[in-house]
């Protein structure tokens, strides 16, 4: 499949001085370019790096508990067997590292396919729809969590998920490209 969005970004004084309305916040973007190259996305060390940055830099601006308790992840999500995998472990292990007990997943090509060079715009467009409508899209494409996906530490909704107003602080999305090429990011929620 294909997509398109596009996004306006702003140095947040800028925003200030003009008034814009503010959706979100990006305050870091972090990439690894770690894995070898073939016809699938390959996730080395560096995807473990990126998710993991993101969520100490979330926690260094908006505190430990927010992590732990008001965030979620918009995931790659591609769910082939090798994807759904490697991805689950990475969150999973991040999970627990940041001490976080059932970690929100939502995956939003669940409902689009894979978008060939805008996945991530389709994870982050999704991510302020959650804060607009309040609610975590569940992976409702799926009866069951297949058995070789790492969840101890996550919750992979199969309905959607509805959440209070303002109760998420920050999504995390996680983007894997051909050849190893991963990005990871915090966005902050338009109520922080």
């Amino acid at each position: 499949s294909e997509s398109a969005q596009y996004v306006v970004l702003f140095d947040d004084a800028l925003a200030m001085e003009l008034g814009a309305a503010i959706y979100a916040a990006v305050p870091e973007v972090f990439v690894s370019a770690d894995g070898f190259k073939k016809s699938i996305s390959g996730p080395g060390v560096g995807n473990y790096l990126t998710v993991a940055k993101s969520v100490s830099t979330a926690a260094a601006i908006l505190g430990e508990d927010a992590v732990r308790r008001r965030s979620f992840v918009q995931a790659h999500g591609t769910s082939t067997p090798q994807n759904r995998v490697t991805e689950s472990h990475i969150l999973n292990e991040t999970a627990k590292l940041f001490g976080i007990e059932k970690w929100p997943v939502a995956a939003i090509k669940a409902y689009l396919g894979h978008s060939i060079g805008a996945a991530s715009g389709d994870q982050f467009v999704s991510t302020l729809g959650v804060w607009a409508d309040n609610i975590l899209p569940g992976i409702v494409t799926s009866d069951h969590i297949a058995e070789d996906v790492h969840d101890s530490n996550l919750h992979l909704p199969l309905q959607h998920l509805p959440l209070d107003a303002d109760s998420m602080d920050v999504a995390f999305l996680n983007a894997k490209g051909f050849g190893g090429n991963n990005a990871s990011l915090p966005v902050l929620s338009p109520a922080v």
